[in-house]
């Protein structure tokens, strides 16, 4: 047997192979590859053009949060929608409303209409349509793989972007240096039209129940509230979540200013910077990957998260922008590996019929939470530079991180402690070609 071959062998009986096996998992993912790689053109566009047209930090900030800020008011109303209604149409709506504002944005950009007024207006339009879009996408995976491999579908969705996140901002850098930003906002607007086309070709065979209740939506975003903030891990869970993500990664938000302030770099710096941090979340998410077990999963996201400190320690108190690039990669691979973990946790431990709810408030934590601490961090920026506001987050979200550990039996005895690994079912008739590959079969009704 060939050394191809026996790769191939062994891949077969891991988790990666199996949940290869998904059809629909495929194929939502290979094209969600490609759109998520025209986001971080977006990205890496709406973030330079932002910086050229102010200088400001604090624009910096507060176009992210203008981005962001729907998220708090509109995700947990789409997070009830989302456990409601049919996700696949919800998702269909929402990447058309994507199409139009990027694709809109791309021929103002391209036509030198653009101001930094109009900028944060589509900041705040793409926000409040991706508030909606959010809880869909993070639910879905759930309904496209069984249970049993929903650790490493959860892990390859995350993989997938981060490989985006590599390869985006260094394609993007040329694209924008040739023929200007709003090309690279085209580049964007074709990968949600590509995404739009797989969500007509998929179906959710492993579909959650839904939430038959007819009391109003403030009455559903109450209940997920309530049982996100009293699930015994949950609860936890969500307090280091939502810290680490306005402090610990609020960096992130910066890194157009951070490259040129602190390191002398122009975009092809900052694009540097973005592309090694996506090359060490790939990392992240294959180590998390492998990990099957609740408690080993809770180990690996405290583990990260103590990387996460001491390396945005090192990447802060530094002017030296190799020693920048290097702890940027460490940081990738841990904040991602700290971001599955606990995607995991709450995916495998939380009620299908809240899944969208528990997952709406995720997103907003995950969204919002860098662009709030962006607006904090670039405004102190803009009068004491980076390096000391940056430090500032470490200190802070190390008191409630030690606070969290301390929590750590009572967060594992919460979880649903096995997060299985069986061998995929043998088909039957149930599973129809055009719904599955051969060894997927649909759960019982």
């Amino acid at each position: 047997m060939s050394l191809t071959e026996n790769v191939i062998h062994m891949l077969r009986g891991t988790s990666f192979g199996r949940v290869l096996r998904h059809r629909n998992f495929v194929l939502l993912e290979t094209m969600g590859w490609f759109a998520t790689t025209g986001v971080w053109f977006y990205r890496i566009g709406i973030g330079w053009l932002t910086w050229e047209l102010t200088h400001s930090g604090a624009w910096l900030g507060f176009i992210s949060l203008a981005e962001a800020a729907p998220a708090i008011l509109l995700s947990p109303i789409a997070g009830a929608y989302t456990d409601r209604f049919d996700r696949l149409v919800m998702g269909r709506i929402i990447q058309i409303l994507m199409v139009l504002l990027t694709a809109a944005l791309a021929a103002l950009t391209i036509l030198d209409l653009v101001n930094i007024w109009i900028l944060l207006a589509f900041s705040l339009l793409h926000g409040i349509v991706a508030s909606f879009w959010a809880p869909v996408r993070h639910a879905i995976v759930a309904n496209v793989v069984p249970r049993e491999d929903l650790t490493p579908a959860v892990a390859i969705h995350s993989m997938l972007f981060n490989v985006a996140r590599f390869l985006g901002p260094a394609l993007a850098v040329p694209i924008i240096a040739l023929w200007g930003i709003g090309y690279a906002f085209a580049v964007n607007a074709i990968g949600y039209f590509a995404y739009l086309i797989v969500l007509y070709m998929i179906t959710l065979i492993y579909p959650d129940e839904r939430n038959e209740r007819h009391g109003g939506i403030v009455s559903d975003v109450k209940d997920g509230l309530i049982y996100a903030f009293t699930h015994p891990a949950l609860k936890h869970l969500f307090l280091i979540v939502i810290v680490a993500s306005i402090f610990l990664r609020a960096y992130s938000e910066l890194l157009a200013g951070i490259a040129d302030s602190m390191f002398g770099q122009q975009a092809e710096g900052f694009a540097m910077l973005v592309s090694v941090t996506g090359l060490g979340a790939i990392g992240g998410a294959i180590w998390i990957s492998f990990l099957t077990h609740s408690r080993r999963v809770l180990q690996a996201f405290h583990i990260s998260l103590a990387l996460g400190l001491v390396f945005l320690t090192i990447f802060a108190a530094t002017n030296i922008f190799w020693v920048g690039v290097a702890s940027s990669a460490v940081l990738g691979f841990a904040l991602t590996a700290m971001n599955i973990s606990a995607q995991v946790m709450f995916q495998t431990s939380v009620k299908g019929v809240m899944r969208g709810r528990v997952m709406s408030f995720w997103s907003i934590v995950a969204r919002a939470g860098p662009a709030i601490g962006a607006v904090i961090v670039g405004e102190a920026g803009t009068w004491l530079g980076f390096q000391a506001p940056l430090l500032g987050t470490v200190l802070l979200t190390a008191v409630v991180a030690a606070y969290v550990y301390g929590k750590r039996r009572e967060i594992e005895n919460g979880l649903d402690r096995d997060i299985p690994t069986g061998v995929v079912a043998v088909p039957t008739a149930e599973a129809s070609p055009e719904t599955a590959l051969p060894m997927e079969k649909r759960p019982a009704e």
